[in-house]
């Protein structure tokens, strides 16, 4: 009778075995330096030869950007009597003029600007990924959010305009991992009044790039107050106001200063908020609601709809409430701060009177995040089977339509379509300065910022930005009243050129009078030309 062979015990795994099998998986550092270069090839994929000017915010930063870097400090350089600048915070302006130093000549300088916010896009990205890997969902799920932000067209098309916003959500990411870290009851960074102050400071920062980023200070301030930290908080708040005070000052004091019609476009944000609210009453903030919700609603529907049609487009929208729904029962207790700011954020946007999707799309990473999170949210095992069902069914549905829009978006490349589209406008108003006025000479128009960067005339805006604007239609005659025949009053204009049809029937209006005010120039398919005729 053959003896039993003996048992033999498993080996132990040993730590070299360890070692062995973390060395096989694929590195981190590797995997973000991929996803870095994936956003890097799309965001090349902005550049392009079109004028600046297309957003009309993107020549108006250039333009501030170019007073700083010429030593004739924070001013509206293309207007007469170039006044202080209150509209824009100066952050990003203030760092284009450092590139603008490097590289003076304008326009060869735009490929530069244009690069920064690549850089500004890829890490953003690549920070997206790290913030989501902190809520240890995996490294798939992680990859997933910062693929998404990778390739994300709308987000391009902020990168392709020359826009703030592509440095604004940069720094939001770089900086939330440290609030929420501060947010934390037992933190490592509980204790440092320093580092609550350097906290504070850095929000400051970011908010002087985009004023929305002040919202970061309440969305914390909650939190710390409810952990009653009021040390903590304190220090988080002086550091704030020591960043945004002087810029508060300066805007307290050059504020209010210019001809009516120009305080929308150059005056203070809040400011023409509040006018338009005194002006309008409390029904403003119902009637911005009603139509910014409305926009934004068909503009989630447009791009997450696998179909078109009312049917697909409302199951789209009800699939996003619950993705959205998910990933903030799946990220509220780590991730306060993130879902705080985010909410007060939309509220703004929402109560804002003007076109909502350049908002939204400005802090569109983080959506993608919220979206990204709740689908984790299906498949994790914490829910119960029929919620996790119906979590993932919509997670589907949207990421089918997600992924056609994006197919049609990067074959078309849709973030070129605005410089596309105002380029001829463009180029018909600057030929036109260029060649048919005098460098002396006043010239209102809507392309005022490229105008005076490609020419060197002093511009004004052809019509006052108001939250009427947004939410009225008003007639020729009216619109002359309070923008063309103002401005024409306020400032030795010469030349008015426009290119859309409502002020292009202004000008028609004021031309047919009995006492015409201008006289018909020229019109070609970028515009129009008209000559002041009468002061």
């Amino acid at each position: 009778m053959t003896a039993a062979a003996p048992a033999v015990a498993p080996r132990p795994i040993a730590e070299q075995d360890i070692a062995f099998t973390r060395r096989r998986r694929f590195p981190r550092s590797l995997q973000l330096v991929l996803l870095g270069l994936l956003a890097f090839g799309f965001g090349v994929s902005t550049l392009d030869t079109f004028p600046i000017g297309a957003g009309a915010d993107d020549a108006m930063y250039l333009v501030l950007a170019k007073s700083l870097a010429t030593g004739q400090g924070y001013r509206s350089i293309n207007l007469p009597g170039a006044p202080p600048n209150t509209h824009f915070p100066p952050g990003y302006p203030a760092v284009l003029s450092v590139l603008w130093r490097l590289a003076p000549d304008f326009p060869q300088n735009v490929i530069l600007f244009k690069t920064f916010n690549i850089v500004c896009f890829v890490v953003a990205a690549v920070a997206l990924s790290r913030l989501v890997a902190r809520e240890r969902v995996g490294r798939t799920w992680a990859n997933a959010a910062g693929i998404l932000a990778a390739i994300s067209v709308p987000s391009l098309v902020l990168v392709a305009l020359v826009f703030s916003e592509p440095l604004f959500i940069c720094l939001v990411l770089l900086l939330l991992p440290s609030i929420e870290r501060l947010a934390r009851p037992r933190g490592d960074a509980n204790g440092s009044v320093a580092h609550a102050a350097a906290i504070g400071v850095t929000i400051g920062l970011c908010s002087l790039v985009r004023t929305h980023g002040f919202v970061l200070v309440p969305a914390l301030a909650l939190v710390l107050a409810h952990q009653r930290r009021w040390r903590d908080l304190t220090a988080v708040v002086v550091g704030f106001l020591i960043c945004l005070v002087p810029w508060q000052l300066w805007s307290a004091h050059y504020g209010g200063t210019l001809p009516t019609p120009l305080l929308g476009e150059y005056d203070s944000y809040t400011k023409w908020w509040m006018r338009g609210f005194r002006e309008m009453g409390p029904g403003m903030v119902t009637r911005t609601l009603s139509r910014t919700m409305q926009e934004a609603g068909g503009m989630f529907a447009a791009l997450f709809s696998p179909s078109r049609g009312v049917i697909p487009h409302a199951v789209t929208f009800i699939a996003l409430v619950v993705l959205a729904a998910a990933g903030v029962a799946a990220t509220w207790r780590r991730m306060p701060i993130t879902l705080l700011f985010l909410a007060g954020y939309l509220t703004i946007v929402a109560v804002w009177p003007f076109q909502p999707s350049r908002f939204i799309w400005g802090v569109w990473p983080l959506i993608l995040m919220l979206f990204v999170l709740g689908a984790h949210g299906a498949v994790s095992g914490r829910w119960p089977v029929a919620v996790r069902t119906l979590v993932a069914v919509a997670a589907l549905w949207s990421l089918v339509g997600y992924g056609a829009y994006e197919v049609r978006a990067v074959r078309g490349q849709w973030w070129a379509s605005i410089p596309r589209g105002a380029a001829p406008h463009i180029r018909f108003a600057v030929q036109w300065a260029n060649t048919r006025t005098a460098p002396g000479d006043v010239i209102a128009t809507e392309d005022e910022g490229p105008v005076f960067l490609y020419t060197g005339r002093r511009t004004v805006p052809v019509r006052p930005l108001t939250p009427q604007q947004y939410l009225e239609d008003v007639t020729p005659a009216q619109d002359a009243a309070t923008g063309l025949l103002p401005l024409m009053s306020a400032y030795p204009v010469r030349t008015v050129i426009v290119y859309s049809r409502d002020v292009y029937l202004t000008a028609m209006h004021l031309s047919s009078l009995p006492r015409p005010r201008l006289t018909p120039l020229a019109t070609g398919p970028g515009g129009a030309a008209f000559a002041v005729t009468a002061p």
